[in-house]
């Protein structure tokens, strides 16, 4: 069975993102040439492929695999966790991101070779920390397998 469980393998570790998670969006795109002859209705669409995805996520930081955080402190502790989790490593190593995981059942969809391209968060809310982040996975295919 799936769950959903938004986390980052890296080096033989997984780190959960913290919860509540709002929205996880994935994009992807197609590039493409089209070829117009002027005077004629219509045109041609060749050369499709499938570009890299883009994951878009929007959470707060309330807990942490299982675990409340509670005070301010404890929040940006956990900011600070995710901001390492998401900051590339000096040999520019990518990371695997997991959407959907169960090791127990053997059930995971996740997309390998990931980088962050943007995080974002908010520290006005002293009850929740906001957060989002914008991963780019190069490849655009979605694992069944346990991490790499």
């Amino acid at each position: 069975m799936l769950h959903f469980k938004p986390a980052i393998w890296r080096d033989g570790t997984l780190y959960e993102l913290p919860r509540p998670i709002r929205s996880l969006r994935i994009q992807d795109e197609w590039d493409f040439m089209r070829f117009k002859v002027p005077l004629v209705d219509g045109d041609l669409t060749v050369g499709r492929s499938r570009d890299g995805v883009d994951i878009v996520i929007a959470g707060q930081i309330g807990s942490q695999a299982g675990t409340l955080r509670l005070t301010e402190a404890e929040m940006f502790a956990e900011l600070e966790a995710l901001r390492a989790a998401l900051n590339p490593l000096p040999d520019d190593e990518p990371y695997e991101f997991f959407v959907y995981h169960d090791p127990s059942a053997g059930t995971y969809r996740s997309f390998r070779r990931c980088s962050t391209v943007r995080f974002e968060y908010d520290l006005s809310n002293h009850a929740l920390f906001d957060y989002s982040a914008v991963i780019h996975a190069d490849d655009p295919t979605i694992y069944h397998n346990a991490p790499a």
